[in-house]
């Protein structure tokens, strides 16, 4: 990434260091998984570090997705720029929004890897994913922090296991929808994380309703509810039902009401 950042794939695992090395002083860690991709994983993230911010906390966002990452179009006024470096060139500078909203992502990061490299995508075995991410955490001088918003890859496989484990999590908030298949691989997530002894104070039926601007009515297109099945799982968790709402109509006004619950959770 920089001088003394990586800057060919063999060089990430010496210096990814272990989690507990992130700059800064970061009092919460708080991941957001999905089992499943498409869920709306990533603009949960982007809800609850905004309803985090509201109740006077100062929050980061750090986008691990490195497949997908979602934070430069979900965050608007985010430079399109390479991150700066720390003037000894071991860390880089996080984007700050305009109302202060801590952001990272692979994204960024790539811009001065592909300074370095050349135009092509960057490629990367699976295996060095997740050091790669951990590397960057680890990298970025974070500062103060109240929390740190962590977007994990979809799934339970290798890179969002290893991303679990190396992040001192003090929680995970779940997305899903209500369908069927996405619930099925949701309690997959659940015991994954509860395995690792991360608690999941908060589960997001993204998706679950619209509600007609017509007639009124409430339709669910991905059928009943599935927070029976939930609570059977998760009976200490908060079930939060997000409605499928207009592009970026949700983030920061009609939709507060409901991520401010999943930030209290």
């Amino acid at each position: 990434f920089a001088p003394r950042w990586p800057r060919r794939v063999d060089e990430v695992s010496r210096m990814s260091g272990a989690a507990t090395q992130i700059s800064g002083r970061i009092s919460r860690i708080v991941a957001v998984h999905s089992c499943k991709g498409g869920v709306g994983k990533s603009t949960v993230a982007i809800g609850l570090a905004r309803a985090l911010q509201r109740t006077g906390r100062r929050v980061g966002v750090l986008d691990a997705d490195i497949y997908g990452p979602s934070l430069p179009s979900l965050v608007d006024g985010l430079p399109s720029t390479e991150p700066e470096l720390s003037p000894n060139g071991r860390q880089v500078l996080p984007f700050v929004s305009a109302d202060g909203l801590i952001c990272q992502s692979f994204a960024f990061v790539a811009r001065l890897w592909r300074r370095r490299l050349g135009d092509g995508s960057v490629v990367l075995r699976g295996d060095l994913v997740a050091e790669l991410m951990a590397a960057m955490a680890n990298h970025t001088r974070w500062g103060s922090l109240d929390d740190l918003v962590v977007d994990l890859p979809p799934g339970t496989g290798e890179v969002p296991l290893t991303l679990a484990t190396a992040f001192p999590l003090d929680a995970a908030v779940v997305v899903s929808t209500p369908h069927a298949l996405a619930l099925a691989d949701t309690i997959k997530g659940v015991e994954m994380l509860a395995k690792l002894g991360v608690p999941v104070p908060a589960v997001v039926q993204n998706m679950a309703l619209f509600r007609c601007t017509g007639c009124g009515d409430v339709h669910r297109p991905f059928g009943p509810s599935a927070a029976d099945a939930l609570r059977a799982r998760l009976p200490d968790a908060q079930l939060v039902e997000l409605p499928i709402m207009p592009h970026d109509s949700g983030l920061g006004g009609s939709l507060a009401a409901e991520f401010d619950v999943v930030a209290r959770a």
